[in-house]
């Protein structure tokens, strides 16, 4: 059944919220059966956001609570210059359905604008077509030419390197 509210309102993520946060990105984990890959902490989030390396816009209810989330931060694209990326939308289950998803990715297209990005950026599951069809909904272009790549904390401190260190 889904939750009945009127009360919604988005606003920024501050550090009192990071336990909210924590808990609606181990719900995107279960939905997306990975529950076992989140492995960032609290502190982690705090000290992240504190340094400024995400934003996050939360979906807050007063009678229930914070409902859902957008989580962004800044890439560079060699072709276009700054670019932002959505890392995660998330609304609970239960508050589907009810528009939260579209203000919570406009008030990610607003941030990145008002960062002057050339471009906002995300990922979204193949096997999730109910978000393909709301992110195509909207006018998002769904890459299916392109694959992500990625090396873990494992990998990389694995990984057997044939030259020098390089110091950054």
């Amino acid at each position: 059944m889904k939750a009945q509210f009127n009360d919604v309102s988005l606003r920024w993520a501050e550090e009192s919220d990071i336990p909210a946060v924590l808990g609606l990105i181990r719900e995107l984990a279960e939905f997306e059966r990975a529950p076992e890959e989140v492995t960032v902490t609290e502190a982690q989030l705090a000290a992240d956001m504190a340094a400024g390396h995400y934003v996050c816009v939360l979906a807050d209810s007063m009678e229930h609570g914070v409902v859902g989330m957008a989580l962004c931060h800044t890439r560079y694209s060699t072709w276009k210059g700054l670019t932002a990326h959505l890392e995660d939308l998330i609304v609970r289950e239960e508050h589907r359905g009810r528009g939260l998803g579209r203000q919570l990715l406009e008030a990610s297209m607003h941030w990145a604008r008002h960062i002057g990005a050339q471009r906002l950026q995300w990922e979204v599951l193949d096997w999730n077509q109910p978000a393909i069809d709301f992110y195509e909904g909207v006018g998002a272009q769904v890459l299916k030419d392109w694959y992500p790549c990625r090396m873990t904390a494992k990998d990389l401190a694995e990984f057997t390197f044939i030259h020098p260190p390089f110091n950054p």
